[in-house]
């Protein structure tokens, strides 16, 4: 909120991002200088403690670097990313239909729109749905960080849950619709602690049973309010997983344990998003026809995502492909990281569990688009690719954590032919080794990610067109934001809450591009095929 410089230019943009920098540093030095303190003056117990809370900030400076970007880049106007086009109109209305009506009418995963309504309602943001969006998003992008931290600590030490909370969650910033890489990347741990509590269910009393599947199912339902895809295109592989990690050879109590915890967990997630399960199973017959740049893209690639709206618009066009037959740096270094993870960990739950969720995406998203052209829909299919790149970056990280666990035995016996002080004090800095690693990943992962999002003028054609439109909207008050293009803006549009449906009668992918040549005239391409 201190960073006075001018989102607009490019100047202010790279001051901006220095002193967004030199915080996020500051802060973080402070962090280490107190772990590094309490390694080598504090008790064990003091460390234990210093370590978890050192994470903990580390993750809510990673993703709070996001939000303050996203504050920067929306400097001096209320409105949100991208405006009132593209999703934002439609939860814009969903939210004004709560406002007005108190419920929605669509199958839409109902939390954000509830979230704007009732905010508005209780009169935060001037009564307005609209106003509340930007920091709803806002709030999401910084909480992603912390959030996943605290899903893995449920199943890792503070270190290891650090690492493979935070760099899938960096990996996959979608300041524009930040909710559903926030589901994404709680609902693997939250599947893993499912995995591990099943095949531990046999010890549990019949109360203690009920209770831990109650809880899980409350939050897999929470999350299922916000966004809804990634449960259901990781249900076929968590229900292999679910078979695997049954205790089916402890005999009749124990396998009944394992029935009352799936059956518990199941209760309590209908409890909290069983209406709206009903909603969306009423749905299955719509039909998504959108098509993009992802939809035309080679459907077994898993590279780097695009931030241009050039990209989006040219299918097929990706940077970096070829690197190794054909394959990203980024595939071969996640196809290594996913053989190490199978090899030594396949039957550690933190390890199945987004096994089973990339598996299940992999082969769902070929059947979608296997039918694309019998069927005229694309359903969603090129979103795989979101699941895919986050579940493969954290089966890479815990490739490295459980090789690391496999090295602990020989580690410890290097230390005692060392002698026991060198090895305490090398041991006393690894904390400080890793957070200092995390923190450095976190601060120039945020850069990079904002600096995407900084407005810039749509002829340019990238990311930041959708922070360039938001300073082009009157402001509640009558007045242009402080950064509006040539001190000019048009009013935001007026919301009505019925949703009016559009009738799309095929899915239209072969239409012209237009592209200018050096000479001025127009070149007309039609892209008949992918």
């Amino acid at each position: 909120m201190s960073v006075d410089h001018s989102p607009i230019t490019r100047v202010g943009q790279i001051s901006g991002l220095s002193d967004l920098q030199l915080r996020f540093a500051c802060i973080a030095l402070i962090v280490l200088a107190v772990v590094g303190w309490a390694n080598v003056r504090g008790t064990v117990r003091v460390r234990s403690l210093t370590t978890r809370l050192a994470a903990a900030a580390v993750a809510g400076l990673s993703t709070g670097f996001l939000g303050a970007g996203q504050v920067f880049a929306l400097r001096g106007t209320p409105w949100v990313l991208n405006g009132p086009y593209g999703d934002n109109n439609r939860i814009i209305g969903w939210g004004e239909e709560v406002l007005h009506n108190g419920a929605m009418d669509a199958f839409y995963p109902p939390a954000v729109p509830y979230t704007l309504g009732y905010l508005a309602k209780l009169g935060f943001f001037g009564g307005e749905p609209a106003l509340a969006i930007k920091w709803v998003f806002i709030a999401f992008v910084a909480l992603t960080g912390p959030a996943a931290y605290l899903f893995w600590r449920m199943c890792l030490r503070p270190l290891p849950a650090l690492a493979v909370g935070l760099l899938p969650a960096l990996q996959q910033t979608l300041p524009h619709k930040p909710y559903s890489p926030f589901v994404l990347v709680l609902l693997l741990p939250l599947i893993a602690k499912l995995l591990m509590w099943l095949r531990a269910s046999p010890a549990f009393s019949a109360r203690g049973t009920v209770l831990r599947g109650g809880f899980l199912g409350l939050l897999f339902g929470l999350l299922f309010l916000v966004y809804s895809g990634w449960h259901l295109w990781s249900l076929p592989g968590v229900l292999v997983a679910v078979l695997f990690f049954y205790p089916w050879r402890t005999g009749r109590t124990g396998r009944l344990r394992g029935l009352l915890f799936l059956g518990s967990s199941l209760l309590g997630f209908l409890l909290v998003a069983g209406v709206y399960l009903r909603v969306l199973l009423g749905a299955t017959g719509t039909r998504d026809q959108w098509c993009s740049g992802y939809t035309l893209t080679e459907p077994a690639y898993i590279g780097t995502t695009p931030l241009t709206s050039l990209a989006w618009d040219e299918p097929g066009e990706y940077p970096g492909v070829g690197e190794f037959s054909g394959l990203h740096v980024y595939a071969v270094v996640v196809l290594i990281g996913l053989g190490i993870a199978v090899a030594l960990g396949l039957r550690k739950a933190i390890v199945v569990a987004p096994l089973a969720c990339f598996g299940s995406a992999w082969l769902i998203r070929f059947y979608l688009a296997g039918r694309m052209e019998a069927d005229q829909q694309v359903q969603l299919f090129p979103r795989t690719m979101i699941q895919i790149q986050v579940t493969l970056t954290a089966l890479t990280v815990l490739a490295c954590v459980v090789a690391a666990q496999r090295l602990v035995p020989l580690l410890k016996r290097l230390r005692e032919g060392q002698g026991e002080g060198t090895g305490q004090r090398q041991q006393r800095f690894t904390a400080v080794g890793v957070l200092l690693a995390m923190a450095l990943a976190g601060g120039m992962i945020g850069s990079f990610f904002t600096n995407q999002y900084l407005p810039t003028h749509p002829d340019e054609k990238l990311a930041g067109t959708l922070a360039w439109r938001a300073h082009q909207f009157t402001k509640p008050d009558g007045h242009c934001p402080k950064y509006a293009d040539r001190g000019t803006c048009k009013p935001f549009p007026a919301r009505t809450f019925v949703e009016q449906p559009v009738e799309v009668k095929h899915m239209n992918c072969e239409y012209p591009w237009r592209k200018v040549r050096r000479d001025g005239s127009i070149m007309v391409k039609l892209l008949s095929r992918p």
